[in-house]
């Protein structure tokens, strides 16, 4: 399986928004994907970790994701998480996600899979049985799984998958191991854009994150691309605290939505974990970053500034 050209550049992982009551809010998804397209983004991810996906019951992702696939409506690539325990339910969202004309199925690792030698097997029987691409998850923090650069080679030869999103830190040391080994894989850097401009040139092919301001990211890695690595630097170094600040672990969910609901594209900042919503101290702090770096939230398209 050859790379595929569409797997490149800033896509934004969906949240997945939620009412008042704390229902599904169909809505808000829909006005969150046509938003997010206008902000330029190449790519949308849905059912990822930051989608609550493990949250969500079958049928309220087949409802968010059908919502997804109608509002993006062809102008941007989908990649669509299907991870699970079970290789055959794998299967069986990979082929959901075909239904609904996706460009590529996320996998990551079973959680606690005991044995991870065999991992490449599993990828194997889940790519043979499914009709995308494979895009693999490398994301030990959600699956409690690590896999080594060797063993992940071998996950992607014996699926024929050729691209990961990596969240294994340190990215950018892991993403140059794997592009020294195979310089044609198509390798995404995650983890909330904290360490998008050091993976980019390391050799990334973009960023796969939900950070709420994509359209800073897309101006770094734009910079990169063009040659201008000092404007990337000044531009990802000035906004770096707002990135940083919505990456705080426990809360960065909260925060994102939050964030997300001032720009005005999902009514709530309801999350189904524990955290809920950010407290007050958190939520004067946020304002407080925004006025420094002088953001307004809106949803109308973000211009990078100040580089």
């Amino acid at each position: 399986m050859s790379a595929d050209p569409e797997l490149e550049g800033t896509w934004f992982v969906l949240p997945t928004p939620f009412a008042e009551d704390g229902s599904l809010d169909l809505d808000s998804q829909r006005r969150l994907v046509e938003t997010v397209i206008s902000w330029g983004v190449d790519g949308l991810t849905a059912m990822g970790v930051t989608s609550e996906a493990s949250a969500l019951s079958e049928q309220e992702r087949d409802a968010a994701l059908r919502t997804i696939a109608e509002a993006a409506g062809g102008p941007v690539s989908l990649a669509v998480g299907c991870s699970d325990a079970s290789s055959d339910r794998v299967a069986e969202r990979i082929q959901g996600a075909a239904d609904l004309e996706a460009s590529a199925a996320m996998v990551s690792a079973p959680p606690a899979f005991p044995d991870p030698e065999k991992l490449p097997s599993f990828f194997a029987e889940v790519a043979s049985e499914g009709p995308l691409p494979l895009l693999i998850q490398d994301e030990p923090a959600a699956t409690g799984v690590r896999i080594p650069v060797e063993l992940l080679l071998r996950c992607l030869d014996s699926s024929g998958s050729r691209a990961v999103k990596l969240e294994d830190p340190p990215t950018p040391l892991k993403i140059a191991r794997l592009l020294v080994a195979d310089p044609t894989l198509r390798v995404f850097g995650g983890l909330g854009g904290v360490q998008a401009l050091y993976e980019l040139r390391r050799g990334a092919c973009g960023t796969m994150t939900g950070f709420a301001y994509p359209e800073i990211l897309g101006a770094v890695r734009r910079a990169l691309r063009s040659g201008d690595d000092d404007r990337a630097a000044r531009l990802f170094d000035r906004y770096l605290p707002l990135i940083q600040f919505e990456a705080q672990p426990g809360i960065r969910l909260a925060i994102r939505k939050e964030i997300l609901r001032r720009r005005g594209v999902i009514a709530t900042a309801i999350t189904r974990t524990p955290t809920g919503t950010i407290d007050d101290e958190t939520s004067d702090d946020l304002d407080d970053l925004l006025d420094r770096l002088g953001i307004r939230p809106g949803p109308e398209p973000f211009e990078p500034s100040g580089a």
